[in-house]
């Protein structure tokens, strides 16, 4: 029957513009218990790549975050800790440094002393930052990976202070750092082990003090989805899905369940010390910290009402990345149109693999409209159509290896590209659908696809299906298929394109192609074309389809 629905037109060609060589960049994180850094290829179009993580326990709070002071063993500490860092990252050919000092060197009154010691003895610069300027980063590290388009609220628990950002979508509505990191909190607090009743209310009673603009900033906004970005709140994410039976599922993976939450919760502030380190979850050294955070947390959600708990692989270190390219590219990032966090993540890769842009977003669009016309018989729900739209801008990354089996190198460049945003599942969805865009049809015995359901089988044979007449309909790779209509009926699908030359070469590629499409669907395809400005409509039931509107509208 004729559809309603308009094809949606998701791409915009924007001038080209040549990606220079990455620079390798390390970043530092020096925080209050342990110094993380991370090395990654930045790119001018605003993407990186981590190529390595390190991390240093340091405890550089140790007994001194009272006293306001650094002490010389947990200075010294950190010195050989950063001197280990910058040889690592030396020897991976990082030749930009980002470090920035966090809690409890900025609130040292010897921290200047040890940032001189560090400039001098290593020759590491370190930026002091405010707890404000701490939290916008770690806003701009969880931004790239989680989607906060619904207000939100951002928790950081440190060792010495708590960062909390409320947010919608880009717009940050507060951004501030308290002075309630869980080190600082049990050293100020915590007189026994397990927590007594007492210690437990004296938490409860400061946090409840100190959280009020927060709390108020969530009401004000309507806040439903908690955002967990802290070494604190993953361990006790974990700690949780491995109570419930999730000892295999990632923590960055699920939204957790609130209400399980809150029983591990109330299960890590009653433990002692000695139970809590028998818990594989919890770090040696968040061991004696852990249980203010978790009273924290207790506080935060009988204080406000939440439907989602998300926990962040990214937090302030992506953050310093973020910073650090925009500080040192001049020119407009390539990326930046791409606000979505799912779809800044594929063209991230699609970038990093030097695609052929034009032909990917030509091929993308036709995948969309063709998609939408079967959608009646489709196996699987709409919202796939995104997942085949991914899966056909990054088809030919591949070609990056080589040009012989490069659909197999596009599988495996999609599965291992660390896509942010998306779940399991649906990589392996993309980077199936790409892979059998050409050569031959799925089968039960290869690994990959024979890993899937039966009822998956079916939707990625049927998207591969659809991504192959796609690709064959720029088989020139120039475009040469301006408009489409399509006619579809319970027996066949009936394609009709009109050509800016001529059109035997797409049409009879995409004919020969056709298939898989059929296998999938139960249908036959017929494809047909013609040279000139008009489409030819394939019956009454038929919608046209201009893919020259499609790459230009913005």
């Amino acid at each position: 029957m004729p559809r309603a629905m308009c094809p949606y037109v998701p791409h915009t060609t924007y001038e080209a513009q040549s990606t220079p060589a990455p620079l390798r960049v390390c970043v530092i994180d020096l925080g209050t218990n342990s110094f993380h850094a991370i090395i990654v290829d930045a790119y001018a179009n605003g993407s990186f790549k981590v190529v390595d993580r390190m991390k240093e326990m340091v405890r550089l709070g140790d007994s001194g975050l009272a006293a306001g002071r650094l002490a010389d063993e947990a200075m010294e500490r950190g010195m050989q800790a950063l001197k280990r860092i910058y040889l690592l990252a030396q020897g991976q050919g990082a030749r930009s440094f980002f470090a920035c000092a966090t809690s409890a060197i900025r609130e040292a009154n010897n921290g200047g002393a040890f940032i001189e010691r560090v400039r001098d003895e290593i020759g590491l610069r370190i930026d002091p930052i405010s707890g404000a300027q701490e939290a916008h980063l770690i806003f701009q590290g969880v931004r790239r990976e989680v989607d906060v388009h619904a207000p939100s609220v951002v928790v950081d628990i440190g060792g010495g202070s708590v960062e909390f950002i409320v947010c919608t979508g880009d717009t940050v509505h507060l951004a501030t750092s308290l002075k309630l990191g869980a080190a600082r909190m049990t050293e100020r607090f915590v007189t026994s082990d397990p927590m007594s009743a007492a210690d437990q209310e004296a938490l409860r009673t400061h946090f409840r003090e100190e959280l009020a603009p927060v709390l108020a900033a969530m009401q004000e906004h309507d806040v439903r989805t908690l955002v967990g970005s802290s070494g604190t709140v993953k361990s006790l994410a974990r700690v949780c899905l491995d109570q419930h039976g999730q000892g295999d599922t990632s923590v960055f993976e699920v939204d957790v369940s609130l209400d399980a939450f809150r029983d591990t919760l109330g299960f890590i502030v009653g433990t002692s010390a000695d139970e809590r380190e028998a818990l594989p979850a919890v770090a040696l050294k968040r061991v004696g910290q852990v249980g203010a955070g978790a009273v924290l947390l207790q506080v935060l959600l009988e204080s406000h009402a939440f439907n989602k708990l998300h926990v962040s692989a990214h937090a302030l270190r992506e953050g310093m990345v973020v910073q650090f390219i925009r500080e040192n590219h001049e020119r407009l990032q390539r990326i930046a149109p791409y606000a979505d966090v799912r779809r800044r993540s594929i063209h991230e890769v699609a970038f990093r693999f030097e695609w052929d842009e034009k032909h990917a977003q030509h091929v993308a669009s036709t995948a969309l409209f063709l998609f939408d016309r079967c959608l009646p018989w489709y196996a699987g729900p709409s919202d796939d159509g995104e997942l085949l739209e991914y899966a056909a801008l990054l088809h030919d990354i591949g070609y990056y290896i080589s040009h012989s089996d490069h659909h197999l190198h596009s599988r495996y460049l999609i599965r291992h590209a660390d896509l942010r945003g998306f779940y399991d599942g649906e990589v392996d969805l993309i980077s199936l659908v790409a892979r059998y865009h050409r050569a031959e049809h799925p089968l039960p015995a290869h690994p990959h696809y024979g890993r899937l359901s039966p009822h998956d089988q079916k939707r990625v044979a049927q998207l591969a299906g659809i991504l192959r007449i796609a690709e064959r309909l720029d088989r020139s790779h120039y475009q040469n298929v301006t408009t489409l209509a399509v006619g579809a009926n319970e027996e066949a699908l009936h394609i009709d394109a009109c050509t800016k030359g001529d059109p035997e070469l797409e049409t009879w590629a995409a004919q020969q192609a056709s298939t898989l499409f059929e296998d999938a669907f139960g249908r036959s395809v017929q494809v047909t074309g013609h040279r000139g400005t008009n489409t030819r409509p394939p019956g009454e039931d038929a919608m046209a389809y201009s893919l020259m509107h499609a790459s230009t509208e913005s």
